[in-house]
């Protein structure tokens, strides 16, 4: 709901606040997204515990900006009065939940279920699954099929030169 409503606010409306936008897109994803338990729940658990320290925190870093590249690019100029409709809310265990939504688009219904546990006392989501595709099983098979030919500096190297084309191609509009 935080990101329609900065999608909807019309001061963005013009490309001359659309920095300021996605810095906002930005700071609500950093609250409610565990980026930390995403990135290594991309990878099988051997080639986590294979990664050194600096190779976990760079792969999570540039992963995480891979990520809000793509999905605000996807999101950022596009929004068309889309909402968002809660569907229900099922505790799996006393720190797992499950929570149904679905996204409304014109005459589209896209169903997107958000994974989440609580840390802290505080909600996050750590798998999102859209059309019963799995963000996390999405990108486990990819990097595996990377990982399986070569080392983990070159695998966060090319998240880092898919993340720069995303942005390049969203400055060339």
């Amino acid at each position: 709901e935080q990101v329609i409503d900065i999608l909807q606010d019309p001061r963005y409306n013009d490309d001359a606040h659309e920095e300021e936008q996605l810095e906002r897109l930005w700071a609500v994803a950093r609250e409610i997204f565990d980026f930390d338990a995403i990135a290594r729940g991309t990878l099988k658990r051997h080639r986590w515990e294979s990664f050194t320290p600096e190779q976990r925190e760079e792969f999570t870093e540039a992963f995480t900006q891979f990520l809000g590249s793509n999905y605000f690019n996807q999101i950022q100029g596009k929004y068309k009065n889309e909402r968002v409709v809660f569907v229900e809310e099922t505790m799996k265990s006393d720190i797992k939940a499950l929570v149904e939504t679905k996204i409304l688009r014109e005459t589209v219904e896209i169903p997107v279920d958000y994974s989440m546990w609580t840390r802290g006392g505080t909600w996050r989501i750590y798998n999102v699954t859209i059309e019963g595709a799995s963000l996390l099983g999405n990108y486990r098979n990819e990097f595996e099929r990377v990982l399986q030919k070569e080392s983990p500096d070159h695998l966060i190297a090319l998240l880092k030169e898919k993340t720069e084309a995303l942005k390049a191609g969203k400055n060339d509009k």
